[in-house]
C-alpha cells in the first residue's frame, strides 16, 4: 500500500523551509508522496492573499519534484475548511493509500482543540516535525499520551533539521523591499512580483 504525507497550510507564501521539511519527512517516514494542500478559508486566519494565488505559488514551488503533488480540495471550497472534512473527502479519492498528516510541534499542542479530533484520529495518523532546539521531551510525551488516551490519536515524532524561516517575516521583507532570494523559490518570487503580492501587509 502506498503512503502519502498530507502537508496542509496557508503557505502565505510557501518558502524553502516548507519544502525542506516536506522532503525530509518524506524520506525519514518512507512516504511515497507529499500532497500539499493549501487552505481555502481557514477557520482561524484572515488572509490578505487569495486562495488561488497561494495555490499557484505552491504549484510553482513543487512542480520540479516528482515526489510532490498539490491538491485544490480546500482552495476550491466556498465555506470554511476543517481538516476532518478534507481527510474524509481525500480518502474517497485516494483509495488504497495510507495517509499521514504532517504537522509542526506547535500544532501538536493544538490538536485537542480541533473540530472532531476524535473522528479525525480514526481516519489518519500524524507525523510531527521536531526541531532540535526543543528539548522538553517530557512535555511532548505527556501530550502524545493525552491524545492517545482521549482520542486514540496515533503520533510519530521525527527529528528535523533547524531552518528558521517564517512566512510572516518574509511578507515583512517584501513590504520593506528587501531580498527574499534563497528563502523563497525563484519561481515563487517571480509570481509574487508579477502579481504585485504582499506590497502592503496587514
Amino acid at each position: 500500500m502506498k503512503r502519502y504525507g498530507i502537508f496542509g497550510g496557508t503557505f502565505n507564501p510557501i518558502h524553502s523551509g516548507h519544502l525542506m521539511i516536506a522532503e525530509f519527512l518524506r524520506e525519514e517516514s518512507n512516504l511515497d508522496k507529499i500532497l500539499f494542500i493549501p487552505t481555502g478559508s481557514p477557520p482561524h486566519k484572515d488572509l490578505n492573499v487569495s486562495a488561488i494565488d497561494r495555490f499557484n505559488m505552491v504549484k510553482k514551488a513543487t512542480e520540479n519534484n516528482d515526489k510532490f503533488e498539490i491538491s485544490d480540495i480546500e482552495t476550491k471550497r466556498i465555506n470554511l475548511s476543517y481538516t476532518v472534512d478534507t481527510i474524509k473527502e481525500l480518502k474517497n479519492i485516494l483509495k488504497d493509500i495510507k495517509l499521514y498528516f504532517l504537522i509542526g510541534l506547535d500544532t501538536l499542542f493544538e490538536l485537542k482543540t480541533w473540530k472532531k479530533i476524535d473522528e479525525l484520529s480514526k481516519e489518519i495518523e500524524f507525523i510531527v516535525a521536531l526541531r532540535p532546539n526543543y528539548i522538553n521531551i517530557d512535555e511532548i510525551n505527556k501530550e502524545i499520551l493525552f491524545l492517545k488516551n482521549n482520542y486514540e490519536t496515533e503520533i510519530k515524532i521525527v527529528q528535523t533539521p533547524q531552518l528558521e524561516i517564517s512566512s510572516t517575516s518574509l511578507r515583512k521583507r517584501i513590504v520593506e523591499g528587501k531580498s527574499v532570494k534563497y528563502l523563497i523559490p525563484d519561481e515563487v518570487i517571480e509570481y509574487i512580483e508579477e502579481n504585485n503580492l504582499y506590497k502592503y501587509d496587514d
